[in-house]
């Protein structure tokens, strides 16, 4: 494994361990057996660190996210399953905190919530919608940015209509699946 690789699998672990406020350059350093020094002329800063730690734990949930929904059979069902699958990724994975929890520092508080890295990852995720509806080729954008939109109101708030995952899964056929014209 390189160095990079190290350091950033150390700087995962240290954010599952002991949070945003636990993931420190000396900390990622010491777990990833190289130097502060090494460790900031791979990222620079401690924000930078933490900004590529969060986007390859994203990375990695998109192959899960995807895995299942692979059996849907419509654009609606695959984009439901998605938003389901994408919620429970985000509340079981504690390396995506910094998205779901904002706080300093991180993407969402500093506005980047639907920036670039997270558009191209809604993007991935909602790809196959397109094999079922070529024609949503030109909105899948707003269809990505609508379903980013819900997806952290889904992590972020608990209510009766997305207790459980049955009584989300209606709900989005009832609400967003009308909304995005699936």
């Amino acid at each position: 494994m390189d160095v990079e690789a190290r350091i950033l699998e150390a700087a995962i672990d240290r954010l599952e361990s002991s949070g945003y406020d636990g993931l420190t350059i000396s900390a990622v350093a010491a777990l990833s057996g190289v130097s502060r020094p090494t460790v900031y002329a791979h990222f620079g800063t401690r924000e930078k660190l933490l900004s590529e730690t969060v986007k390859l734990a994203a990375a990695r949930v998109l192959t899960r996210i995807v895995e299942q929904a692979k059996d849907a059979t419509t654009a609606a069902e695959h984009t439901v399953e998605v938003m389901i699958a994408a919620r429970a990724e985000f509340r079981r994975q504690p390396s995506l905190a910094p998205l779901a929890f904002p706080q300093r520092g991180t993407m969402l508080f500093d506005g980047d919530a639907l920036g670039p890295d997270t558009m191209e990852m809604a993007r991935a995720f909602l790809a196959p919608v397109l094999e079922f509806e070529p024609r949503l080729e030109p909105e899948l954008d707003e269809i990505a940015e609508t379903c980013v939109r819900l997806l952290v109101s889904l992590v972020l708030f608990e209510s009766p209509t997305s207790r459980s995952d049955e009584r989300l899964r209606r709900y989005l056929y009832r609400r967003l699946v009308p909304a995005l014209g699936l």
